[in-house]
């Protein structure tokens, strides 16, 4: 036999099969063979580039947010109970099923990639045209967040499965579950869970019980909807819903889910880190903590290690509590309490904001949420409409002004200002409605800014730890009233050295307030008592305040 007679013998495995079958089967081997090679290549190819990265890193603490005021000093010190990283002897068991039960059921099994999740996603985001679906393991999403692997593509996420499982390979099971709880974002400014813990609790993570570990897992999947300081019921309900996934997998029983889950959730949120971390003033810090908490949620950011310029002025913010508290001391009434906003009127920043004569006393924030009596501090405003409506302001006397003027309407342009009420229409021209002392204050900038009312805000930029930046805030006014109406009503207002002011008292001195404007800035002061009552010597402290309000623009 020649050698062209042996090449084409069949071979004794497919001698049996018809000729169309045993062609399928050296294409299939072919395919195989090319579809190895290939497999082997991208391997090669992403198993490289993942070993580029430093798996040190893996190890790290998030770093926390650095806040900047308007002169670059920095606003917020890290507490020191908050740099220690948790290790898994610190991890209380249940904390640990909880974590199993919601995001990874196979953790202790898998090499870091679930490969059958895996599959099962990337059928359905076929089968949707789009990544809807992740599949992504404890491991996985440790990787992602360690590095910053968050565009979805294909070669983002076999880049995600290489450094996986590295990691896997690198680390044992425990470790990665301490890390992964180091660095996940837990809603509300915590990065971590032993901030979390502390935070939401007021305890080391070690010492939580099975409802909390269950509410912190709970946050996970939606850090900023379901943090419990901004929406309780969902918090609880995500709770629920981790403790009936333990039940799934054996890791509690439904008596003991029922039980939790009867129990209504109860936060013991310490204030402490005011003293630790805050060296500004805490209704400042708080108050800007709230505005970045909506911003971070709107961008849905969960990194850590941001840099935020903020608008306050630590300065402004010291200088206005010395005169606040001279101003006090002075006074004696250990009842009286007290309120004020400074910002630029040209573009909305606010430079300080105070909301209370004692945060540790009461950290309730009367320059953000209290309603107060506006009185005669609502005068120019009735000037602004009359001018508006080109009728003579009766300077001095708000009422008679008013007569003029149809009262709905004065509704309508006090709306304009940025007064939100409630209004009694048929008493609005006698400074019926209430407002916040911010509301205020950004109703007399409109009338500094040539009747545009600006939009308020506390954070200028936000820029991420490669230094770019992903929010910034840009002067957004709104016109309220025309320009000519806005300067001929500060024509009508106390005019001294270049300085606007109007102070003045609410229904017999149950509110005093003086506000000023100069220059770029507008000042608002607020004195009187959380429930309402005529507040003594209000002549000499209406005094006072003026020269202090003048103070601040100056």
């Amino acid at each position: 036999m020649n050698w062209k007679s042996e090449q084409n013998s069949k071979s004794p495995m497919t001698s049996w099969m018809p000729e169309w079958l045993q062609l399928c089967v050296r294409v299939a081997i072919r395919l195989f063979i090319l579809g190895l090679i290939i497999f082997l290549l991208i391997a090669g190819y992403y198993g490289y580039r993942a070993q580029q990265f430093n798996l040190d890193k893996v190890a790290e603490q998030q770093q926390q947010n650095v806040l900047l005021d308007t002169s670059g000093l920095q606003l917020q010190l890290t507490n020191a109970k908050f740099q220690d990283c948790i290790t898994q002897d610190d991890l209380p068991p249940h904390l640990i099923d909880a974590l199993i039960a919601r995001e990874d059921t196979n953790f202790q099994t898998h090499c870091g990639v679930d490969f059958k999740g895996l599959i099962r996603a990337t059928l359905r985001n076929i089968k949707d045209m789009s990544f809807t679906q992740g599949a992504s393991t404890l491991s996985m999403q440790l990787a992602r967040n360690t590095y910053d692997i968050r565009a979805k593509s294909i070669d983002r996420k076999l880049l995600e499965i290489a450094l996986t499982l590295r990691i896997e390979q690198h680390y044992n099971k425990e470790q990665i579950m301490a890390f992964y709880l180091n660095r996940i974002y837990f809603g509300s400014g915590c990065y971590g869970v032993e901030q979390a813990s502390q935070k939401y609790f007021s305890k080391p993570t070690k010492d939580l019980n099975i409802s909390e570990s269950a509410t912190l897992v709970g946050i996970i999947r939606g850090p900023h909807i379901f943090s419990p300081l901004r929406n309780l019921p969902a918090a609880q309900e995500q709770r629920d819903q981790v403790l009936d996934r333990m039940v799934d997998i054996g890791r509690l029983s439904p008596a003991e889910a029922k039980q939790i889950e009867d129990t209504p959730l109860t936060l013991h949120q310490s204030d402490s880190e005011s003293a630790d971390t805050v060296r500004c003033n805490p209704y400042a810090m708080k108050a800007l903590d709230r505005h970045l908490q909506e911003i971070l949620a709107e961008k849905d950011v969960r990194e850590g290690a941001l840099t935020i310029q903020t608008t306050l002025s630590q300065q402004s913010i010291e200088t206005a509590q010395q005169d606040i508290d001279q101003l006090l001391s002075e006074n004696g009434d250990q009842e009286l309490q007290v309120a004020c906003v400074i910002l630029n009127h040209a573009t909305g920043a606010i430079h300080c904001i105070i909301g209370g004569k004692s945060y540790t006393h009461s950290p309730f924030n009367r320059a953000l949420d209290s309603k107060i009596d506006l009185g005669n501090a609502f005068t120019p405003f009735i000037y602004a409409a009359a001018l508006e409506r080109s009728k003579p302001p009766i300077k001095g006397q708000p009422a008679q002004t008013g007569k003029q003027l149809d009262p709905n309407d004065m509704v309508g342009i006090a709306k304009r200002f940025g007064f939100k009420g409630p209004f009694n229409s048929e008493e609005i021209f006698y400074g019926s409605a209430t407002c916040t002392p911010l509301e205020l204050a950004t109703a007399y900038a409109t009338l500094a800014n040539e009747g545009k009312r600006p939009h308020t805000y506390y954070i200028q930029e936000i820029k991420n730890r490669q230094g770019e930046s992903i929010f910034k805030n840009t002067p957004s006014p709104k016109p309220a009233i025309q320009p000519g109406s806005a300067k001929a009503t500060l024509d009508l207002l106390n005019n001294f050295q270049g300085i606007t002011s109007h102070s003045t008292t609410a229904f017999g001195g149950r509110a005093l307030w003086s506000m000023a404007k100069s220059g770029d800035l507008t000042a608002v002061l607020w004195l009187g008592y959380d429930q309402p009552e005529p507040v003594p010597n209000s002549s000499e402290l209406i005094r006072k305040m003026r020269k202090i309000t003048h103070s601040w623009v100056n």
